[in-house]
């Protein structure tokens, strides 16, 4: 698993992110690391960065899972306004520790279905994150900064799952409009899961990631 930069114990220079870099990043950690190309799995922010990833190096990847993912935002107006959005969150993290920030993150509609416990779990892993680093991907990975990938989804011919949550309607709807444009995909709906569908209903998530691979992977 990576560390994207800003999270986890990655020290990567952010000076020069941005979607492209970190997309030709981990195509490059790919083709380092595996002997053949590789099935790529990415959750919510992650899932925008293997998507672009896959679509801008396809020869080094053979398989892609995109869990609670988008494509991007298409109007360029619906972007500026969540790059404010995002330049706003930065500048809460910049005015907060990262516990507290986490804290009022998560209660967010979004994570409304996670209960207390897993909360404060995710919470506890995420605490030593640095807030000025992360404040700083916030805003340069945010949705608003990434190219629409939406008029791509053509391009890609390689097996595809696309995963969210019963209980999260938008990105229920985004993975169905994915499945609709990505020629070899599957699409999956977990029940009794939100937004993190891997934490919300781990069984089920591994179940359907697994019976995948060996279907069209392995």
């Amino acid at each position: 698993a990576l560390d994207l930069p800003g999270h986890g114990h990655t020290e990567a220079d952010l000076e020069h992110l941005d979607f492209g870099s970190l997309a030709d990043a981990v195509a490059a950690f790919a083709y380092d690391h595996f002997d053949r190309p590789a099935v790529l799995v990415g959750y919510s922010l992650g899932g925008r960065v293997a998507l672009q990833a896959a679509l801008s190096h396809p020869d080094r990847f053979r398989g892609l899972v995109l869990e609670s993912a988008s494509a991007g935002i298409e109007d360029e107006t619906e972007r500026r306004q969540r790059l404010q959005q995002d330049e706003a969150v930065a500048t809460r993290l910049g005015a907060t520790d990262m516990r507290n920030f986490l804290i009022e993150w998560y209660r967010q509609p979004l994570f409304a279905s996670l209960s207390p416990e897993t909360v404060a779990g995710i919470i506890d892993r995420k605490a030593h994150n640095d807030p000025g680093r992360l404040a700083e991907v916030v805003v340069k990975l945010s949705s608003g900064q990434q190219p629409s990938l939406w008029d791509r989804l053509s391009s890609w011919n390689k097996p595809t799952l696309i995963v969210a949550g019963e209980l999260d309607d938008k990105y229920r709807a985004l993975a169905t409009r994915l499945a609709g444009q990505m020629k070899r995909s599957v699409l999956q709906i977990i029940p009794g899961a939100g937004h993190i569908v891997h934490l919300e209903n781990n069984a089920a998530f591994v179940a359907t990631l697994k019976s995948f691979l060996d279907a069209y992977i392995l």
